[in-house]
């Protein structure tokens, strides 16, 4: 229970929050509430040799006509032992039953408030009273009574067979909560202000006093677990008197608490996870192949720093990229840089930061590349990248990729909101263009007139086929003078043959938001002269895609037509070494289409254009190595494409074709494509919420979908 793989999972066809989980007694069944008020029955059926949680029945209960949402808003879910109904406290204070699993409503059964203040002296309760009923509890040793609690404070024992007020308890206080002493002699009324009740229940039906009535000393308590549970982790036999639990459960508004009861001073057990329960959102993620188990018993993060096994003080080394280098008719707007701390900083055992690059102006960086075994590490931000030595702490080059029209790029953090009116007008602007061009060069003209009329018709089909036919464009050339040409997309380390055919070198790729292609030649002195000879780089290529459209991957394939594999697991015979005799080729991929070059010319081989044939656009690409279900012998190596849509395409390498198609992500959501990350083996995953992780698999082999079984 709660191992990793120990999984069921049900999707709701409404897209609403889940307010409420009630579980059936004894049936492996639940019910949950949301938001919208529709209850839903799950069941877990075995299937194909698995258990599998399933939508049963659905329900939402109706009101008399004409009577207000409130009537029948629920607020209170509580499944009877005797798992054939279920009661509803709702917020007029009415508590309705209905039939399981059929949902059948047995109104000759509903406890009315009116019903309830009949039986309350009227010196002690009026009609409000009974409105909103807080809690439902079934008495442990009687099936036939249940304790109602609603908002104001008024708690009653309800008699099932007599339909009557058997006890009435008058609390001061807002109620939350209700709970039972196991033996039935007892309950716990739970209030807002954060004080509690201890309310003894007599055979006869004299009123009750309160046994105890406690307030945490010296402030208020809001209790962050409103309307659900504690749960205790054990307990004793049912012959015992109390509960002797070793553990309390808490679920909290942004993490799950687990407390050891059994230890002195109740001290929380480390959840076995790498983070709490929604306790922040994720913001970036990366997956990360073939971990060494030193590494792991050292997950718990992923940081480029410095792996030390001890606690450690040092100064954090400091230093400066200024990506616009100081060219003239550049300003920027945005906030100054963060001012760095002077003197050393200690740090606990794990990664530690070393060293600390200040990209000048201070924007959002963009991308991100570390290349191991030659201790550098290049970064991109919308005006430019770098590249920088972290053995000998040293910036080797900056490069600005900057347009002269490009503004917005030195306006501050990047903004969808701020340049959307913008984006539009050059959309239009765009396609004006073609349509004028393509009108030139068909050799057509006419008189003002023609021309205005052919402008307003232009206008409207533009708009209709905007709203009617948005992924049916054609690939149309974009304009330099588009917002963020300069943003740095991708950059990648290659080792590989840029200056000649006969001699390989590393290198640098970085691919920018205006379709630009950078490659740089680097020289890295000999591991006995790393750290007294620096670090040279030289840009030897530069390639402009026609359609100007943004670069989202760049890829090295070797000899073989097998992507270049990462230097240190190629070090650690992880993988096979790349093929340096024949000759390599180069993958450019963009939002619109793929293309392969040869190298070192960068002569175009052969392309396939995503957006004119599937009408779709790259969001994420990854090469996957597919391991055959059947034998260890075969795998192969294709691109794995998540597009606009949510769908996503494998494409085989080096010849491009399209092998199929997976829909995957709603394509209306915009957050989970955009947090998708592929693994190298084809699995992956995206959020479906802003801290919870989906995982998929497109192999055979690795099948991710939980396996489990209920008996």
């Amino acid at each position: 229970y709660g191992a990793p793989g120990v999984e069921f999972m049900g999707l709701h066809e409404e897209n609403n929050t889940v307010m409420q989980i009630h579980f059936i007694p004894d049936q492996c069944q639940l019910v949950t509430l949301l938001d919208d008020n529709s209850l839903h029955l799950w069941s877990l059926k075995q299937h194909g040799g698995a258990s599998e949680l399933r939508e049963e029945h659905r329900f939402t209960l109706k009101g008399p006509p004409g009577s207000p949402p409130s009537a029948t808003q629920i607020t209170a879910v509580l499944p009877h032992s005797s798992r054939e109904v279920l009661y509803l406290g709702t917020e007029s204070g009415n508590i309705f039953v209905v039939e399981l699993p059929s949902f059948q409503v047995l109104e000759d059964r509903t406890i009315t408030s009116e019903a309830v203040l009949q039986r309350v002296p009227e010196d002690n309760c009026n009609r409000r009273s009974c409105e909103l009923v807080e809690a439902l509890r079934e008495h442990p040793k009687n099936p036939d009574q249940i304790l109602i609690g609603y908002s104001r404070g008024l708690i009653v024992l309800w008699d099932l067979q007599n339909n009557k007020v058997t006890h009435h308890f008058l609390g001061s206080q807002q109620l939350e909560n209700l709970y039972w002493q196991r033996d039935g002699s007892k309950f716990i009324s739970c209030h807002y202000d954060g004080s509690y009740t201890q309310w003894p229940v007599s055979s006869d039906n004299r009123q009750p006093e309160p046994l105890e009535n406690t307030v945490p000393y010296g402030q208020k308590f809001v209790p962050v677990n409103v309307g659900r549970p504690v749960l205790s982790a054990s307990v004793n036999p049912v012959s015992a008197e109390f509960d002797d639990p070793s553990a309390m459960v808490v679920l909290a508004e942004e993490e799950l608490v687990v407390i050891d009861l059994k230890t002195a001073g109740w001290p929380a057990v480390h959840p076995p996870y790498l983070a709490s329960l929604h306790c922040s959102a994720i913001t970036c993620s990366h997956h990360v192949s073939n971990i060494p188990l030193k590494l792991l018993s050292s997950s718990f993060q992923v940081l480029v720093m410095e792996l030390n096994d001890e606690d450690a003080e040092h100064v954090v080394d400091h230093a400066e990229a200024d990506l616009l280098q100081d060219q003239e008719g550049y300003r920027w707007k945005g906030h100054e840089k963060l001012k760095t701390r002077d003197g050393p900083v200690r740090f606990e055992a794990g990664f530690q930061p070393f060293v600390l690059v200040q990209c000048q102006p201070p924007a959002v960086v963009t991308s991100l590349a570390l290349h191991s075994e030659w201790k550098l590490v290049a970064f991109g931000t919308s005006h430019g990248f770098g590249l920088f030595d972290h053995q000998q702490k040293r910036l080797v080059f900056v490069k600005c990729t900057l347009h002269p029209s490009d503004q917005l790029a030195l306006e501050g953090p990047l903004s969808r909101v701020k340049s959307l009116k913008k984006s539009l007008r050059q959309s239009f602007r765009r396609i004006r263009r073609s349509r004028v061009s393509s009108r030139k060069r068909r050799g057509g003209s006419g008189n003002a007139s023609e021309v205005q009329e052919a402008n307003a018709k232009f206008d409207q089909d533009t708009l209709q086929e905007m709203e009617l036919a948005p992924v049916q464009r054609k690939i149309e050339a974009r304009s330099a003078e588009d917002s963020f040409t300069g943003f740095v997309r991708t950059l990648y380390f290659a080792d590989t043959f840029l200056r000649d055919s006969s001699r390989h070198c590393p290198s640098l790729w970085a691919g920018t938001n205006g379709g630009t292609v950078y490659a740089f030649c680097l020289r890295v002195p000999p591991a006995e002269r790393r750290m007294d000879e620096p670090v040279r780089a030289e840009q030897a290529k530069e390639i402009q895609l026609m359609h100007r459209a943004p670069v989202v991957g760049i890829l090295v394939l070797d000899g073989r037509s097998t992507p270049l594999p990462e230097p240190l697991e190629v070090a650690h015979d992880l993988s096979k070494s790349p093929d340096m005799q024949g000759s390599h080729q180069l993958l450019v991929v963009s939002e619109e289409q793929f293309k392969v070059f040869t190298l070192p010319k960068v002569s175009s081989k052969l392309k396939l254009k995503l957006t004119a044939l599937e009408g779709c656009r790259v969001r994420k690409v990854t090469v996957a190595n597919f391991g055959s279900c059947k034998t260890d012998d075969y795998s192969e190596n294709d691109l794995a494409v998540l597009t606009n849509l949510g769908d996503i395409q494998i494409i085989s390498l080096p010849f491009l074709k399209l092998q199929i198609r997976y829909p995957c992500i709603r394509k209306e959501d915009v957050s989970g494509i955009a947090s998708c990350v592929f693994t190298k083996y084809g699995q992956g995953f995206y959020l479906i919420s802003p801290s919870e992780f989906e995982r998929f698999s497109l192999s055979t082999k690795w099948l991710v979908e939980p396996r489990c079984i209920v008996d």
